[in-house]
């Protein structure tokens, strides 16, 4: 028979016995709607942990430093800074990208200001670091250089100044002359943290973030709300920038060299040689594993613990999901294995007549695995869609359900290009796998015996 003559066949045997065949699909619908939902579900899981919370494309690396514990009092021995050659050494490791060093402000500072977007001023005391620019390029491109603050623009209002740039006061800057906004970075988790507690604390309306970024703010330099202001208190304005992963937690990024600069003058701390951390952008996720054991050689410590146990943890999951997948496509081979006996059995009067017209033994096994083949096909088809609907009917649910909180992502589930395109493998495999045996038993069967048999 040709392929056409069994397409044929296969095409009037599913009209004739939908039924049947339709019976036999369940199973293989039902697996393939388990194993995408929730492998759907572990991958979206996994980009929100290892892209946001503990991103594994990068390391935060620290000195070990050694401390001597007096009561509640922890007193540092030692450095607690990284100099030019470590980071020398880090850069030469197999497996990183590139080294970005980090400095921390040795000053208090206070931000104020939120009156012409929630109506009133707040206040509060905020951790400043600083990171060169090129580590958030790729992103937000030069919007986040550091320059000079003073222009030779001469002002009396706001409208006289450039675009990135304010009128100086006398007190943010000298008076009449253009000053530029000192670029800031915030983190994604704070403006999650504002619009979770601390907005409901004080009755205030929440922050959507894509409308944050161009809004400035006061920075008070050397000022504290924990104790009196130290002389020569330097105040700026900043403009938000943008919002990356890469900008400390719970506080204000800056470039580099601004905060340099303001540790020269608030806390004689200007070296250009010494920082209290660095970030290690990996070329590549996998040597997660080797970079951590040589960066600890190194006497340094990993601060971005989280990212190699969520990494673990994620695997592990993903393992767990796999299996339960595999266990339920077993089932469903077995599902359909029994189908196709049972209907080889009731169909045996008319793959002896095919036989006896002149059909070889590999005609009718090549028939019986092509209507197998297009059982799982519909099936997996037909699962992909329950999976990808109830998906959305979760991700429904659990905006309108469940309150916010950090990181709260969009969707729960992932759906790559080829989880669809493998689940409709998958399901294709499983039906040919279960129709195998059925149909090498119905085309090893004499036609006489099965016709006298029925």
């Amino acid at each position: 028979m040709t392929p056409a003559a069994i397409w044929r066949v296969v095409r009037m045997d599913v009209r004739r016995h939908g039924r049947e065949l339709g019976a036999s699909s369940v199973s293989i619908g039902l697996a393939v709607a388990g194993l995408v939902f929730f492998l759907a579900l572990a991958l979206g899981v996994r980009a929100v942990l290892l892209g946001d919370v503990f991103p594994v494309d990068r390391l935060d690396v620290a000195p070990a430093g050694r401390s001597l514990d007096i009561l509640a009092l922890r007193f540092q021995l030692g450095a607690d800074t990284v100099d030019r050659a470590q980071l020398d050494r880090l850069a030469q490791l197999p497996g990183v990208a590139a080294v970005y060093p980090r400095l921390q402000l040795e000053a208090p500072a206070l931000a104020s200001g939120g009156e012409s977007l929630l109506g009133t001023t707040l206040q509060t005391e905020v951790a400043v670091d600083g990171v060169p620019p090129g580590l958030v390029s790729d992103k937000l491109g030069t919007s986040f250089q550091w320059q000079p603050l003073a222009l030779e623009i001469r002002c009396a209002r706001a409208k006289d100044c450039p675009e990135d740039a304010y009128c100086g006061d006398g007190v943010y800057g000298a008076a009449g002359v253009c000053r530029s906004y000192v670029p800031a970075l915030l983190s994604q988790r704070l403006v999650e943290l504002y619009n979770g507690s601390f907005r409901r604390a004080y009755g205030l309306p929440r922050l959507n973030p894509d409308f944050v970024v161009g809004l400035s703010f006061e920075l008070s330099f050397g000022a504290s709300t924990l104790r009196p202001a130290r002389p020569g208190v330097v105040r700026e304005r900043a403009r938000i920038v943008g919002f990356s992963d890469r900008a400390i937690p719970l506080g204000v990024t800056l470039p580099l060299e601004e905060v340099r600069d303001l540790n020269a003058r608030l806390a004689s701390a200007g070296s250009g040689d010494r920082f209290h951390s660095a970030t290690l952008l990996l070329a590549d996720k996998h040597a997660l594993p080797g970079v951590v054991q040589a960066v600890e050689k190194m006497g340094l410590v990993v601060k971005s613990e989280g990212a190699r146990q969520a990494a673990t943890l994620m695997a592990v999951l993903l393992a767990v999901v796999g299996t339960l997948g595999a266990a339920m496509l077993v089932m469903a081979v077995l599902s359909v294995s029994h189908s196709f006996y049972l209907m080889v059995r009731l169909r045996r009067r008319e793959i002896a007549v095919l036989r006896s017209v002149g059909a070889r033994r590999g005609d009718i096994r090549s028939t019986i695995l092509a209507e197998a083949a297009a059982v799982g096909v519909v099936a997996g088809g037909v699962g992909t869609v329950v999976a990808v609907v109830a998906a959305a009917v979760l991700n429904r649910l659990a905006a309108t359900r469940i309150p916010d909180f950090p990181y709260k992502p969009e969707t729960f589930f992932a759906f790559p290009l080829w989880l669809p395109v493998g689940a409709l493998a998958v399901a294709l495999l499983a039906g040919v796998l279960g129709a195998w045996l059925p149909a090498r038993r119905a085309a090893a069967a004499d036609p006489a015996e099965m016709i006298a048999g029925s």
